[in-house]
């Protein structure tokens, strides 16, 4: 059975994930790699539900993006638009299109008020993994949180989980 770390250690690179010949972690199989019973010269690629759900709910992809969005809270200083900007240059290096910083505004706005009617959700969120967010005192538990939806949102883009 495969048992994660805990502390400091759950957090070392991806390259000392459990990986058995007949049973492959989860997350490496939603994204087609092959098992070691075989030699592969090429991957395949595919784009299937599964990868968007293991991106958007696995306990590893959550953490990054709520210290992610900590991160653009913190090291961001100005309005929506440019925190949404600084974002794309961090995780994309590259601006956003003038059409995506409405889109990304819109969904901030929306994710906020659902947290601040609905604070145990903003919680739980905040509270999933083992990683404590890392922002300042004076970030209030609904803008985290929204944030943390809006950089899930980017980290989920089709050209941030892929290199061409």
């Amino acid at each position: 059975t495969y048992e994660a770390d805990h502390g400091e250690s759950l957090y070392r690179r991806g390259l000392y994930t459990w990986w058995q010949r007949t049973f492959l972690n989860p997350s490496l199989l939603n994204f087609d790699a092959p098992t070691h019973e075989e030699c592969t010269a090429e991957r395949v690629r595919s784009n299937t539900p599964q990868q968007a759900l293991t991106l958007l709910n696995d306990v590893t992809y959550v953490e990054a993006a709520r210290n992610f969005a900590a991160r653009i809270l913190k090291e961001c200083n100005g309005d929506t638009p440019t925190r949404i900007a600084w974002a794309y240059r961090t995780a994309l290096s590259r601006d956003p299109r003038p059409e995506e910083i409405p889109i990304l505004v819109s969904l901030l706005e929306k994710q906020r008020k659902r947290y601040q009617t609905d604070m145990p959700a903003a919680d739980s969120l905040l509270s999933f993994g083992e990683s404590k967010p890392t922002t300042q005192p004076s970030v209030a538990t609904e803008d985290l949180a929204a944030w943390t939806s809006v950089a899930r949102t980017i980290l989920n883009l089709h050209e941030t989980i892929t290199r061409n």
